[in-house]
């Protein structure tokens, strides 16, 4: 129960960190390295893509 909770947030956060961009998010170093290899566009879908699995995945073990 704890796991999935805790998938479910950091699914959000991620998904809502990118949608917003803050700063301390969208440019940390990890950011940068991956928006200089496959762009902002392609950074921001695979950020929604991880967001998007981890909030499914918190949700699906929350109600097993």
């Amino acid at each position: 129960m704890e796991r999935s909770i805790l998938f479910l947030i950091a699914g959000l956060f991620a998904i809502i960190c990118t949608l917003k961009k803050p700063a301390f998010y969208w440019e940390s170093r990890k950011a940068r390295r991956m928006r200089g290899f496959i762009g902002d566009t392609g950074t921001t879908i695979f950020y929604l893509i991880i967001g998007t699995f981890l909030t499914g995945a918190g949700i699906i073990n929350l109600f097993q």
